[in-house]
């Protein structure tokens, strides 16, 4: 079942009035037929953050909650109301990994559904490439992250990724790895002009 068809049954009572009458109108659009209140369903924005250690490896946590329990996912969650995107990555990998991310770049973003409770929400993942000093220090700070692993970018498997936009950040990030790598001169390390 569709995520529109499944939440259209979750919320079947108005949150204004009450009554039983909530009704689809569109893929993102509940509207009362009692009292014409309308519930706009519109993406929930999120963060994601790929963080790399001295070494390449990306930390790379395994999922300590439902959904997806022990399963893949980058450092990241929901942006709380008042918070910039930035704002709410350096927040969840402190949260999650115990680490301060001191500079990041923007890699995109990426619609995905994310389901818990019952329900499917639909979200704009944000990913950004980070810095974080000490990134092979990374530990579970956070009952929703069971493990903390540091993948060499050649090890990763982007099926094992918990969330589709999830790994599509992931590979977002290795393409410009790889395109960034095709651009040095190995005899000095440095960018050809």
């Amino acid at each position: 079942m569709g995520s529109d068809a499944q939440n259209a049954g979750v919320f079947r009572f108005c949150p204004k009035c009450g009554a039983a009458a909530m009704r689809t109108v569109s893929s993102k659009l509940l509207q009362c037929q009692a009292c014409g209140f309308e519930l706009f369903l519109n993406p929930a924005a999120s963060v994601a953050g790929v963080i790399v250690d001295a070494r390449g490896r990306i930390v790379v946590l395994v999922r300590g909650r439902e959904p997806a329990i022990g399963r893949w996912d980058l450092p990241g969650g929901f942006v709380d109301p008042g918070e910039t995107a930035e704002q709410a990555l350096q927040r969840e990998v402190r949260e999650e990994v115990g680490l301060d991310v001191t500079a990041m770049r923007y890699l995109g973003s990426w619609p995905n559904v994310y389901e818990y409770g019952g329900v499917q929400y639909r979200t704009l993942d944000f990913g950004f490439l980070c810095e974080a000093p000490d990134a092979a220090r990374a530990r579970p700070a956070d009952s929703e992250v069971e493990s903390v692993l540091l993948v060499p970018p050649e090890e990763v498997d982007i099926g094992r990724f918990a969330f589709a936009s999830v790994g599509r950040i992931v590979a977002e990030y290795l393409r410009v790895r790889r395109t960034r790598t095709a651009t040095e001169s190995p005899e000095s390390g440095h960018v050809r002009e």
